[in-house]
């Protein structure tokens, strides 16, 4: 299993479109690391650009956010990626959390943009 996490300064960045990258990291079956990688972005908005496409084609299953929108998360399931958000704390906190299923189902979607109109 593979999970995308956007990262800041190594923090669960709050817009997953414009992170400063996504930190990857793939999970044994017993959930343990097997391997770490970043894959950097171009910044652009998550639902206007090719990053669900990206993810899809190194293989993420999930993704951990902090904040995404309706129109990201509609291109990642249509990739097959799980979609979980409202993780505001470290990136390895986030996978920790992931891991012990300490994590709402129910998160509330990004509805406004600042650099992005819809």
């Amino acid at each position: 299993m593979k999970i995308a996490i956007p990262t800041r300064e190594n923090q669960v960045d709050n817009h997953f479109g414009h992170c400063e990258y996504f930190t990857i990291y793939e999970l044994s079956e017993k959930n343990e690391i097997v391997a770490t990688s970043k894959l950097t972005t171009s910044k652009e908005c998550g639902c206007k650009s090719n990053l669900a496409e990206e993810l899809a084609t190194h293989n993420v299953n999930v993704m951990l956010a902090s904040g995404i929108g309706e129109g990201a998360i509609r291109k990642l399931k249509f990739q097959n990626i799980e979609v979980i958000a409202g993780f505001k704390c470290s990136v390895e906190e986030a996978l920790d959390k992931y891991i012990r299923k300490d994590y709402l189902s129910n998160f509330t979607i990004c509805t406004e943009h600042d650099e992005c109109s819809h």
